[in-house]
């Protein structure tokens, strides 16, 4: 994560066939790079590429990858962020999105949003068409997505049907606009791209980029925000409190939440500590992280330098864009949303039962997300409580979500103390698909005898499977 400016249970898994491929139908063989096969690049006693085989892209016969179609189509992914390292030699330029009709210098624009010769994209600060890369972030984000697999002594990016649109709207330093953001998502939806990686944020008045979020949106892109770094509630940091985004948390080897993922309206988790990939000609990445300890050049990566080690939500965000952008080519016709409810519905749930403020609804799922039928989708939530008059007394009327493509039912429970060991039955929980929607009442007699309450609501799916949210009520 660069510049200034609860988690859902699976109890059981899809029962009934999900997404088979056609029969003859000729399925892609995972890479055989160098670092996603090996282990120990710069001393440490995992895999190289860890995250990968995390969600579930390893090298098996089970891999995620051998659930898409060999001539899968190619698919736009803008990444926004300090540019790209073009002439790495990890990035092939099938992998680089060329603007079919790009501006022609004889254009008069009087810098007006004149994007003239954006073959690739666009830089945003400096107003030409060179988004080279001088900080490093941009292309080790752009590396997780789709470092090149013809590159057998690199590493292996998630979608080798990706196509790289450069926007580069993040400066040398980290630092970006509200404004720089908004005119960079616009384009991005203006020119076809149909996922976008926000690795950037924070704190501030972001309204002009909340508008252009919904703007793509509405145009049809899935837009991915990484959470930020600080530790802290997301609340109030600017694009991250967009209702149209994924918002991407950070885990690291054991399934963890990071101690510096921010938390709040986490979406769903990724692997982001100690993620490898590529490294931008004369640059160091971690140089620029203030309060970091940090070495110049510690975490270079093989005899050439070419890669870099490193953690943060900005390298979880691309996880997710990888495998949303490879869903797209695999099935173009996936619109946004279906998109967004798989990979939320098939998750892994990971820490406390139940949707929670630090890793959403869990960690992304490959293999379950390519899996999927489009329609799937598996929603529980709990978003507030407040008090209401209940016949001649008061309850706790709670929001949320309630959702399945097959819903066969939902249940809203009560337990005490943080941890509750046995569960009380309140009754059907209403279906709801908006966060604003009343799933049910409790009435405020059931919540004597302790003053710490946990509220359960549990959705299930025509298939079993089912998702639980909770949240905690303190009385008093």
């Amino acid at each position: 994560m660069r510049a200034t400016c609860g988690k859902l249970a699976l109890f059981a898994l899809f029962v009934f066939g999900l997404g088979a491929p056609a029969f003859g139908q000729q399925m892609l063989e995972p890479p055989t790079n160098k670092y996603f096969l090996g282990k120990g690049a710069w001393g440490q006693d995992y895999p190289d590429q860890w995250g990968l085989a995390d969600i579930g892209f390893d090298a098996s016969p089970n891999s995620a990858w051998r659930l898409v179609k060999r001539n899968a189509q190619p698919v736009t992914v803008a990444v926004i962020d300090t540019g790209l390292d073009w002439n790495h030699r990890n990035i092939d330029w099938d992998n680089i999105w060329f603007n079919p009709k790009p501006t022609p210098r004889t254009v008069e624009t009087n810098g007006k949003h004149g994007y003239v010769d954006d073959r690739i994209g666009w830089d945003f600060f400096a107003r030409d068409n060179r988004p080279w890369d001088f900080d490093g972030h941009g292309t080790m984000v752009a590396g997780i997505i789709a470092g090149s697999w013809k590159d057998k002594d690199g590493i292996a990016g998630i979608n080798p049907f990706a196509r790289l649109m450069i926007l580069k709207a993040v400066n040398n330093f980290g630092i970006t606009r509200m404004s720089f953001l908004a005119e960079a998502i616009a384009y991005a939806a203006d020119h076809g791209a149909r996922v976008i990686n926000l690795s950037v944020g924070g704190k501030g008045d972001a309204r002009v980029a909340l508008d252009a979020i919904d703007y793509a949106y509405a145009k049809g892109a899935v837009i991915v925000v990484a959470a930020g770094n600080e530790g802290k509630e997301v609340k109030d940091y600017g694009i991250a409190m967009s209702d149209k985004i994924l918002l991407v948390g950070a885990t690291g080897f054991k399934d963890e939440r990071m101690g510096f993922s921010n938390w709040g309206k986490i979406s769903v988790a990724a692997p982001g500590f100690e993620i490898l990939s590529l490294r931008a000609r004369r640059t160091d990445v971690m140089l620029g992280f203030q309060g970091v300890k940090y070495t110049a050049g510690a975490n270079y990566v093989g005899a050439d330098k070419r890669y870099y080690h490193a953690s943060g939500t900005s390298f979880a965000a691309p996880f997710v864009t990888g495998l949303a952008s490879l869903m797209i080519a695999n099935d173009p016709n996936l619109t946004n949303r279906q998109v967004m409810d798989i990979i939320k519905s098939t998750a892994r749930d990971v820490g406390t039962p139940g949707v929670d403020q630090f890793t959403g609804y869990g960690i992304i799922n490959a293999r379950a997300a390519l899996k999927a039928p489009k329609d799937y989708r598996l929603l529980a939530s709990i978003h507030g409580v407040e008090v209401v008059k209940h016949g001649r007394g008061v309850a706790v009327r709670v929001h949320g979500i309630a959702d399945a493509n097959a819903f066969k039912g939902a249940r809203l429970e009560i337990g005490k103390g943080d941890n509750p060991k046995r569960w009380t039955s309140i009754g059907p929980a209403h279906k709801c698909e908006s966060a604003k929607c009343v799933l049910g009442d409790i009435p405020a007699a059931k919540l004597g005898g302790s003053k710490v309450w946990q509220i359960r609501v549990v959705v299930e799916h025509n298939s079993g499977a089912k998702r639980e949210a909770r949240f905690k009520l303190q009385l008093g």
